[in-house]
């Protein structure tokens, strides 16, 4: 099943054949420049920070985790910057490519490590939300969906593994 999203995305990309990107400024509006660069800094602030802790996880599985969460970050890394190359948007500056640290805090557990990759995808929600409901823009619009989408299943992830762990705050069951 072909969705309307994909189509309009491949039919602009057909009319914007042989477009330069000056001309494909003028399709594209400002509020979703705001939110392709909102996204990029925020993934780009994320993986900073999961750079930072990454080497002070203990649990083998909260390794895989981080790897999938960095993984998803990547990605959203790289769409986010072929779109501002194909509008010839203005880029925010990346963080180093290594920010690790030979210090290994003892105060910093594995259940606050997962408390901070739940909270960064946390945080993607309402930017990627709006940013999809506010955009007109074909490719625009299906780059945030994707993201929308990942960020869901990255979710989903760290809710099974917090609940597994037991480092998931859960609200109390109810009982009529």
């Amino acid at each position: 099943m072909i969705k309307i999203v994909d189509l309009m995305d491949k039919l602009q990309k057909v009319t914007d054949i042989g477009k330069s990107a000056r001309e494909k400024q003028k399709i594209i509006n400002v509020v979703e420049v705001f939110y392709i660069w909102d996204v990029l800094v925020t993934k780009l602030d994320a993986l900073e920070t999961i750079q930072i802790f990454e080497h002070m996880i203990e649990d083998n599985d909260l390794t895989i985790i981080k790897n999938k969460v960095k993984e998803g970050l990547l990605i959203g890394i790289d769409d986010m910057e072929a779109l501002m190359r194909d509008y010839d948007l203005p880029f925010p500056m990346r963080p180093p490519a290594d920010v690790s640290s030979t210090v290994h805090l003892e105060a910093v557990s594995d259940r606050d490590i997962f408390q901070m990759f739940y909270e960064v995808i946390a945080a993607f929600f309402p930017i990627l939300g709006i940013g999809f409901m506010q955009s007109t823009t074909p490719d625009v619009r299906k780059g945030l969906k994707n993201h929308l989408l990942l960020t869901m299943e990255l979710q989903e992830m760290l809710v099974e593994y917090g609940k597994l762990k037991g480092f998931l705050n859960q609200p109390p069951v109810y009982r009529p």
